[in-house]
């Protein structure tokens, strides 16, 4: 009967053992687990928070950038608005010497005529220039209007980003927060 006892107990200890071995590796894996899921929450918002970094200084770079060719672009403006009523003044004073060459007596003097000729094509070379002057002046306008707009859209951009910034900020907190209190409440 001794002998059937502990053949039974040797036959049996290794299911107990295993048993235990299983229950033990059960709970290892789950803590291995759990601590892998908050390692790649952590990796996770790790992540978020460079690429939010990432994208405000961008944003930054953008507005910075923009603003530059903003001033540069008006500053470019202001010269050819400048030029522009230089050429507008030239070309006035080219159109009242050349009337005023008509209008001399009309005699057949071949100077005059010559000179009548120099003035018109003056008059010709001077209008060409002011209009080429006022097609970059409008090209110029078009540009500052457009990295105007770059610069609201960028700013626009960069508010959204802090304010997503700021959210996300709150729930992490909240989030620790939660994990403080749920960590009192398991010491209680």
């Amino acid at each position: 009967m001794r002998t059937r006892l502990i053949l039974l107990v040797l036959i049996i200890l290794p299911f107990f053992a295993s048993a235990q071995f299983n229950n033990q590796a059960r709970m290892m894996h789950q803590q291995m687990n759990a601590q892998n899921e908050k390692w790649s929450r952590e990796r996770s918002m790790a992540n978020q928070q460079w690429q939010m970094k990432h994208m405000m200084a961008n944003q930054t770079n953008k507005i910075q950038s923009a603003e530059h060719k903003l001033a540069k672009e008006e500053k470019n403006n202001k010269k050819l608005a400048e030029k522009t009523a230089k050429l507008e003044a030239d070309l006035k004073t080219n159109q009242e010497e050349l009337n005023a060459l008509k209008n001399q007596s009309q005699e057949n003097n071949p100077d005059l005529q010559k000179n009548i000729e120099k003035a018109e094509n003056k008059t010709a070379k001077s209008e060409k220039k002011l209009n080429k002057s006022k097609t970059n002046l409008e090209n110029s306008s078009k540009k500052v209007a457009d990295f105007k707009n770059e610069l609201e859209t960028s700013k626009a951009e960069k508010e959204k980003l802090e304010k997503k910034e700021e959210e996300e900020k709150k729930l992490k907190e909240e989030e620790k927060a939660k994990k403080e209190k749920e960590k009192q409440e398991k010491k209680k």
